[in-house]
């Protein structure tokens, strides 16, 4: 009931705040609080406060962790010991600075880039804000990150975007996927062959093929299946594939891909549009050999959806564009039912 209220209160805030920019930097306060003074409200929560609390002392000892962790877990704790004693402050700055990087670099991206603040920031509330800044922490920095990269994505220069990538490294090593999504949009590869790829990756859930062993990746590189292995520990359930996000997900693309040459020139359409089709193809190939990681590559390339879905509004009649509003409301109210 709380997160409701906060919802409602923030969505209405949200609607005022696009430009104006005393209520877009009270709204920024707004979230960081919310997110970085939360207790015990997710199932990341005593795994990061156990990590803060017991960090390794020298950069040594925590490079030869038998787990791998991101440097942001060794740099940003020990950095705030130089200001505070007590363990406890330690903990608690730590997730206000995660909280505030988070928010911060995603409503800075969207007022840069969205064409309607409002319906992003609806989009932001409905889901990726409870679940990257108050969950995935370290993976909602870094999608913020590249979220701001986009314009440097766009343009092709590849100097500011490989900076911005580095830093989110720091935060996250699945950050590599944006290199992939990077790679992939240096070519000029046919739509078709977008879709082809959300073909082949249904059959690879049919198949049950296991990415990994094909590839031959387990071998090649351990250490990224140690991480793998290690985020399958904390799986409960079998991946829904066919979640109610994954099945928007394909009703964006397929309204979209009737839509293509009508949208694909407005400005970051395409390189969202494919962003998208790529997340969505890895969430599929990934369901079958490490869950956890194909919903969390999903969820840190789902930023692109803030800035994406709300251009929704272009494929109707100037006089029926409300129909794309109403379908963006719609959609995020019920990602908060299914929260």
């Amino acid at each position: 009931m709380i997160y409701y209220l906060f919802f409602a209160f923030t969505s209405f805030l949200s609607s005022l705040a696009g430009k104006n920019k005393l209520l877009f930097v009270l709204l920024i306060i707004i979230l960081v609080l919310f997110a970085g003074t939360r207790i015990n409200v997710d199932n990341d929560y005593f795994m990061y406060k156990d990590q803060i609390l017991y960090v390794e002392d020298t950069l040594k000892a925590f490079m030869d962790r038998s787990i791998p962790l991101e440097y942001c877990m060794y740099v940003i704790p020990n950095f705030l010991e130089y200001f505070f004693y007590d363990k406890s402050e330690i903990v608690n700055s730590t997730f206000l600075i995660f909280a505030f990087l988070g928010v911060t670099t995603k409503l800075l991206a969207i007022k840069k880039y969205s064409e309607i603040f409002f319906l992003s920031v609806l989009l932001y509330l409905g889901n990726l804000f409870m679940m990257q800044e108050m969950t995935t922490i370290r993976a909602g920095v870094a999608a913020g990150i590249f979220l701001l990269a986009l314009d440097n994505l766009e343009k092709k220069e590849h100097k500011q975007f490989f900076f911005k990538i580095l830093l989110c490294f720091f935060f996250h090593s699945s950050s590599v996927l944006f290199v992939l999504a990077w790679f992939l949009l240096q070519f000029k590869i046919n739509i078709k062959y977008y879709y082809f790829g959300i073909v082949v990756s249904f059959i690879f859930v049919a198949l049950k093929v296991n990415i990994l062993t094909l590839l031959m990746l387990d071998r090649v590189f351990p250490r990224v299946k140690a991480y793998l292995d290690a985020m399958e520990w904390m799986v409960e359930d079998k991946a829904n594939v066919f979640n109610f996000r994954g099945l928007f997900a394909l009703f964006i693309i397929i309204l979209f891909a009737f839509h293509y040459k009508k949208l694909k020139n407005i400005k970051y359409f395409d390189v969202l549009f494919k962003i998208h089709i790529f997340s969505l193809c890895l969430f599929y190939v990934f369901s079958t050999t490490a869950q956890v990681f194909s919903i969390r590559t999903f969820e840190m390339f789902s930023v692109a959806h803030l800035l994406l879905y709300p251009m929704l509004i272009h494929i109707f009649h100037p006089k029926l564009k409300l129909v794309g509003w109403a379908i963006i409301i719609l959609f995020s109210f019920i990602q908060i039912y299914y929260m």
